[in-house]
């Protein structure tokens, strides 16, 4: 057997893929890790059935697994052997990681390939012994062990801000670049509405996606979208939403709950099970200036009228926890002066000085304070005053859409 083929891989998605060889390996810059190649390949179809990226170099490698980095963390567990379900015995971890731990304080001898529950805190999960320590030797009495379902996360480690760490500032930076380049280069252009969108992230990369789709007939779709989590995890679970939603080839001559179905199919699809996407989607129509919509579980995006606010809230779930979604379509109108502002929890959520959130009551005073500003202008205005209540280090992604009718 090839002992070369046998070591464990991981598939990346490369921009400007240079010739095979190892040092190109070592050097080439990455999107990913992804943990098969299925997944990476269809993370690279629905990249590339974005316009800007059809004529692009992007392309799939793979490269041998880089060992994981291990926290030093000695925590107490209780495990069981899942064969004998016999009572939980206590022992500790030395070190941890997204995937395993190593641990110690074992009375009983452990074979490989044992499984064994384990359990931290008030958090479970199901283990392997890979490896264990020899009689006579100082790693008698420890155990490696490998995680069945790492998703339960029973360590409450951040992933994504461990492939951050481990990710050389280069790869990082490529990556930064391709996802903004996933957010919206250019304005569709209407006569009664006016947009505008930001996204700051609080990492390098991250997890909120907007855009402005050009529906055709004079129409365009507005969508802001907030995946659960952070750093890169959250950016590729971000580029495969916003792919799958952009290859919607028909997407201006179908109802909104069906392109929506669509994209949820496929994010369940190649997501994990505990990964989601709360996404608001709106088809304004510049004739009527009526504003149908769809909010899969997002945050209530504010109209203000003249006379008063419109909360359009929830007429649907998130995306990518079901396999089978629904939802309904709502109705606004919009009128001269009438400003839609879309957000993420990271606008009002952001904490001040006394532990006070910033809160939607903030937001609304600055959009009133705004509202006869030009949409761009009402976005600086909202992040300048979120900047400036904010104490401390910026905590999630914030981002905001502003459309103004006029």
């Amino acid at each position: 057997m090839n002992h070369q083929e046998s070591e464990p891989v991981e598939w990346y998605i490369f921009e400007n893929v240079a010739p095979e060889s190892s040092v190109v390996a070592e050097r080439a810059l990455r999107l990913g890790p992804f943990t098969t190649g299925d997944e990476c390949r269809s993370m690279l179809y629905s990249i590339q059935q974005i316009p800007r990226f059809s004529r692009g170099t992007l392309g799939v490698h793979k490269r041998r697994k880089r060992r994981e980095k291990r926290i030093k963390a000695e925590l107490p567990v209780h495990l069981r052997r899942s064969a004998t379900g016999e009572v939980y015995q206590l022992a500790h971890t030395v070190d941890i990681s997204t995937s395993g731990a190593r641990l110690a304080g074992l009375t009983e001898h452990m074979e490989l390939g044992e499984v064994l529950e384990i359990r931290c805190g008030s958090r479970e999960a199901t283990f392997q012994v890979v490896w264990a320590g020899s009689p006579g030797t100082a790693g008698h009495g420890q155990v490696g062990v490998e995680c069945l379902t790492p998703e339960a996360n029973i360590w409450e480690l951040d992933a994504s801000q461990q492939m951050d760490e481990l990710a050389p500032p280069k790869e990082i930076a490529v990556a930064r670049a391709v996802q903004s380049r996933l957010l919206p280069q250019e304005l569709v252009q209407l006569q009664t509405l006016e947009c505008s969108g930001h996204c700051i992230q609080a990492r390098t990369v991250g997890g909120d996606y907007y855009d402005f789709l050009d529906m055709g007939s004079g129409s365009v779709g507005l969508v802001l979208a907030d995946v659960a989590g952070k750093g890169m995890a959250a950016a590729l679970l971000m580029a495969n939403l916003q792919g799958s939603l952009c290859s919607e080839a028909s997407i201006g001559s179908r109802d909104l709950p069906q392109v929506l179905a669509s994209v949820n199919r496929h994010f369940y699809k190649h997501t994990e099970s505990n990964r989601y996407a709360t996404l608001f989607f709106a088809r304004y129509d510049d004739a009527t200036q009526a504003l149908r919509y769809v909010n899969c579980g997002h945050n209530p995006p504010l109209l203000l009228h003249k006379a008063g606010v419109e909360r359009l809230t929830a007429t649907a779930t998130v995306l990518g926890l079901f396999r089978h979604w629904e939802g309904s379509v709502a109705e606004a109108h919009m009128e001269a002066g009438d400003i839609l502002c879309i957000y993420t929890d990271g606008i009002t959520e952001a904490t001040g000085k006394n532990g006070e959130e910033f809160g939607e009551a903030c937001l609304l005073e600055v959009l009133r304070a705004s509202r006869d500003l030009e949409a761009a202008s009402i976005v600086q205005k909202v992040e300048q005053a979120v900047e400036q209540f904010r104490s401390g280090e910026q905590e999630d992604d914030l981002t905001i859409v502003i459309a103004r009718a006029r």
